[in-house]
């Protein structure tokens, strides 16, 4: 952590049992509502680089459980976001995450198929969620295991996204699907 700054408001709660790495200046904001920041046992987490911030603003709640790797090298997560990471979790840099997102990389509850004979057969419970560098989720977007959102992409209000999109999109709806190509944004 040389020449990291850490600022927790006072209303803060960061619980770590795993490994925790800051890099930059990394900030946790909180105005009356508590953030929580939670690292189970065997989890990793890693935030900015030697050259980029990373900042949670009040609300956000995000828990690595044990076993879970999240890196988020740089922007910032908005109030009321939340993330939850049993697997893997890489946010790129220049993120901006509206608010009121969620982020999560598995299924609540096991999910089964059956085949023509009855026999059930297990989905996968979590698969890895990545979101490239620059991309920008907008307020209360979902955004569910197994993903990738490509560079430069733009994730619509309200969206809930269930498969990849490509870099330079614009995507919107439920499911999320790509609306537009060859978008900018800054």
């Amino acid at each position: 952590m040389k020449n990291t700054i850490f600022i927790a408001d006072k209303k803060a709660h960061i619980s770590v049992n795993g490994n925790l790495k800051l890099n930059a200046n990394t900030m946790v904001r909180d105005n009356g509502r508590s953030t929580i920041c939670r690292f189970d046992k065997n989890s990793q987490a890693v935030f900015g680089t030697d050259s980029t911030s990373v900042q949670l603003y009040y609300g956000c709640d995000l828990i690595v459980f044990e076993g879970g790797n999240f890196e988020f090298l740089g922007g910032f997560c908005n109030s009321d976001t939340k993330i939850r990471c049993k697997n893997r979790i890489f946010i790129g840099k220049n993120a901006v995450i509206s608010h009121n997102v969620t982020i999560q990389d598995f299924d609540g509850h096991q999910l089964y198929e059956t085949d023509e004979h009855g026999e059930k057969k297990e989905k996968a419970i979590s698969a890895p969620v990545i979101i490239e560098d620059n991309v920008w989720i907008a307020s209360g977007a979902k955004i569910l295991k197994g993903v990738r959102i490509g560079t430069g992409s733009v994730v619509a209000a309200g969206s809930v996204v269930v498969s990849d999109i490509p870099p330079h999109c614009l995507c919107a709806g439920v499911p999320a699907r790509v609306i537009k190509e060859n978008i900018q944004w800054e």
